[in-house]
């Protein structure tokens, strides 16, 4: 069996047992709510800051892996500390068999005619009409196939995002095709270039798609925010040398509508989130960054955005 496949299948038997048990227990400080989407009943975990607050919250929606849950993301990032320091509001939602239906076509969710694009509007909705989310700043993030989903729900529904941030999740070609955001929105991209499952030089991802590489990715943003000019290239601090990776960071900010793009490569990373757990072995997975979070990363980017 091809090392891809076989890494494939073993994080999927992984990612499987390791979802299934996240989803029977609670989640510390997390609450669960529904709503009706296109037929079904959706779920999500939820988290609003405490206090009464002064004024509007800004809502950040993260989206899990295939085969994960909203709890396992959390588990995964721990993005809730940071959100409870800064007032957000978060919500983890669930997809369908434990997948997001992006623009590859290629999960359960999509396969089964799921509009999760739909879901994630309704879920914006729901917050800002329920929960006093900010309407002019919703952000999404995600991983993997939750960060395929990211940017497809940024390029259908960036009259209602504010900005977005996909770590392991590139730019399908599929979406390539179809993706006309109607304003310029801000997108940031966190890649390993040694990910074993999903491909940072583009291609083929074996039955689950085709992808753009991390650079024409980024690229098909710069386009679509109408940026000019050569990037800004940042090294990120090696603060943890025995990791075994390290890190850049492009930066186009001479885009429409003071919107951005970024591309961070995490060169040695793989399909990991920087800063989390290694939550499999890097044999299966690839190294996980410990040289910057990506929870600030992509907070410090989000917040200086709003529509």
């Amino acid at each position: 069996m091809p090392l891809r496949s076989l890494v494939a299948v073993l994080l999927a038997v992984a990612a499987e047992a390791c979802a299934g048990r996240s989803s029977v227990h609670p989640v510390e400080g997390f609450e669960h709510g529904s709503l009706q989407s296109g037929g079904r009943q959706r779920t999500f975990l939820y988290r609003d800051p405490p206090g009464e607050p002064a004024g509007l919250r800004p809502l950040v929606i993260g989206l899990h892996g295939r085969l994960g849950d909203g709890a396992s993301q959390e588990k995964l990032t721990g993005f809730s500390q940071l959100a409870a320091r800064e007032g957000l509001a978060l919500v983890f939602p669930d997809g369908v068999e434990r997948s997001w239906a992006d623009a590859r076509g290629a999960t359960p969710a999509s396969k089964d005619g799921v509009n999760d694009v739909a879901f994630i509007s309704e879920l914006i909705d729901l917050f800002v009409a329920q929960h006093r989310a900010d309407p002019s700043r919703v952000y999404l993030m995600g991983m993997s196939n939750g960060g395929f989903m990211t940017l497809t729900a940024a390029c259908a529904l960036s009259d209602k995002v504010a900005a977005a941030v996909s770590v392991t999740g590139l730019v399908s070609t599929a979406l390539a095709k179809t993706c006309r955001p109607a304003r310029p929105i801000p997108v940031a991209l966190v890649l390993g270039d040694a990910d074993p499952l999903v491909p940072y030089r583009g291609g083929d991802m074996g039955g689950r798609g085709t992808v753009l590489s991390g650079r024409a990715s980024a690229d098909f943003w710069v386009a679509a925010n109408g940026c000019s000019g050569s990037p800004a290239a940042e090294p990120i601090p090696d603060v943890d040398p025995k990791d075994g990776t390290h890190s850049l960071r492009l930066r186009w900010t001479s885009c429409r509508g003071g919107t951005e793009v970024q591309l961070v490569t995490v060169t040695g990373g793989g399909h990991t989130w920087p800063g989390g757990s290694q939550y499999l072995p890097e044999l299966v997975i690839g190294r996980t960054s410990r040289d910057f979070s990506a929870n600030a990363l992509a907070w410090e980017f989000l917040r200086r955005f709003s529509r």
